[in-house]
């Protein structure tokens, strides 16, 4: 059976020291593949000054998290270097059309899925994906205002045929 798992891209500092967003899309997706480790994995995210301005492109961070909690550097297949959730289905739609998963699984936020869902529907619409929110631990003061950015843009992307 072919499995893939997409790991969303989140932001970095400047030291590539992993945001939470980001660490808890990983530990969710860790938790995923510990329990389903015959997927392969992608995580996405390159450079961008709103979320990496290092050296290394972001899934070189979102790698090491997960290699570094014994998931093998063999199941990663290419990592795709995105700047946004748009470049993040616009790059891997290819490798998962070529691919034809028997099940596809995209880990992104909480509070981000709804607007990846709309976006997925737009630029890869594979009928068999499986989206798993992974829980923010962000403290209120700093989740409110990614929901404020999240409900503008999805009403956004819904009031529009295009991305």
């Amino acid at each position: 059976m072919n499995k893939l798992l997409i790991v969303l891209g989140a932001p970095n500092d400047h030291l590539g020291n992993l945001s939470q967003i980001a660490k808890d899309r990983l530990a969710c997706a860790h938790n995923f593949y510990s329990a389903n480790n015959d997927f392969k994995l992608v995580c996405t995210g390159g450079f961008g000054q709103h979320f990496n301005t290092t050296d290394k492109p972001h899934y070189y961070y979102a790698k090491k998290y997960l290699t570094d909690r014994s998931i093998p550097a063999d199941a990663f297949l290419n990592c795709p270097p995105s700047s946004n959730t748009i470049e993040d289905f616009q790059m891997t739609k290819d490798l998962v059309l070529e691919e034809k998963p028997d099940i596809l699984v995209i880990i992104t936020s909480d509070f981000h899925l709804s607007r990846a869902r709309v976006l997925y529907s737009k630029i890869i619409n594979y009928p068999k994906v499986v989206f798993i929110p992974a829980p923010s631990s962000l403290p209120e003061e700093q989740l409110l205002p990614l929901l404020e950015h999240e409900a503008r843009a999805l009403k956004k992307l819904n009031e529009t045929d295009s991305i």
